[in-house]
């Protein structure tokens, strides 16, 4: 959970500590604005949180302290509901390729593209549908949490042995297809058509208009940080503790139409916890046992607007 776009694989039990942090509802346009629709009468607190994901280094150049690799990964995140019938509430898919840079096993540099880009469950969908008997699903127009695709930058620094710092900024492409409309950059433009503003074209295939332009310095950045120390026990592994740091600049728009002002702050997320390292198996795969305190957005991309405090544990294997 401290980096919860790793390419790793994880079982996890996800708790929401209040009831403001359980989502409950989905984004959808009506009547020209964004509006939260309930798709449950029961609302649960407890969720599996699932992520299968992968990561390979290919072409790899190794001379003296310099090492050049290119890598793929990619994966994919769910969450059900922990009791009665394990409803899926969506998943989100992410995958991303390009070039790690190491210098010295100290520094390593990582540029490329990433998408990610969140969908909606069909489970979740059937009890919206019965919750809200009188809504014509095939007239109704969901929202979904899209960036497709941003430029990839992070370093990473290893200063000791057991501890280890990172950074990353992702930066839509000027023609990214970011969603929700509201969030999609102005200077945005449809893929060869630079006469095509994407802004325009998203909100208005959402059947929504904006009356104010957002300046060039709002590109829906999402920046993210975080720190990660390690304590040797014996031969079998490590105990560690990390945090991870997320900032969204699309928090300024308030996630409406016409919500977004100079004014506004990033949206904030973090996450602290820690727990057990074993040391690396036969397939150079780390394997983790840990436990994490999460404030902030609920960990499915389509819940944007849900945010919360959640404790989660489990397993994580690999990223």
């Amino acid at each position: 959970m401290a980096d919860p776009y790793s390419p790793s694989s994880k079982f996890h039990l996800l708790f929401a500590q209040t009831e403001a942090s359980i989502p409950t509802s989905a984004l959808i346009v009506q009547e020209g604005q964004y509006r939260e629709i309930p798709f449950t009468t029961a609302a649960q607190s407890s969720f599996y949180s699932l992520k299968a994901g992968a990561n390979v280094g290919l072409l790899r150049l190794k001379v003296d302290f310099f090492q050049v690799e290119a890598f793929i990964s990619g994966g994919l995140h769910t969450a059900f509901e922990l009791q009665g019938d394990a409803d899926s509430l969506g998943y989100d898919g992410f995958y991303s390729f390009g070039i790690n840079i190491k210098l010295w096993d100290i520094v390593t540099l990582k540029g490329g593209l990433h998408h990610f880009s969140g969908h909606w469950g069909d489970e979740m969908l059937l009890n919206l549908a019965q919750v809200n008997s009188t809504l014509d699903l095939s007239e109704t127009t969901f929202l979904e949490y899209t960036r497709d695709n941003s430029w990839l930058l992070s370093i990473s620094i290893e200063p000791l042995d057991y501890l280890r710092l990172y950074g990353t900024i992702e930066i839509p492409m000027i023609n990214a297809y970011v969603r929700p409309g509201a969030h999609t950059p102005f200077r945005n433009h449809y893929p060869w058509q630079p006469e095509v503003n994407f802004h325009n074209y998203i909100t208005s295939g959402e059947g929504t208009t904006t009356t104010i332009v957002y300046p060039p310095s709002y590109r829906a950045l999402r920046i993210q940080t975080g720190v990660e120390g390690k304590i040797p026990l014996f031969s079998i592994g490590s105990i560690f503790l990390a945090g991870d740091f997320q900032f969204h600049q699309d928090g300024k728009t308030l996630h409406q139409i016409d919500g977004y002002a100079d004014t506004n702050s990033w949206e904030f997320t973090f996450s602290l916890g820690g727990g057990f390292e074993f040391n690396l198996d036969k397939l150079e795969q780390k394997t983790r046992l840990e436990i994490y305190y999460l404030n902030g957005r609920f960990p499915l991309l389509n819940y944007f607007t849900t945010r919360g405090h959640y404790l989660t544990v489990g397993i994580t294997i690999g990223g």
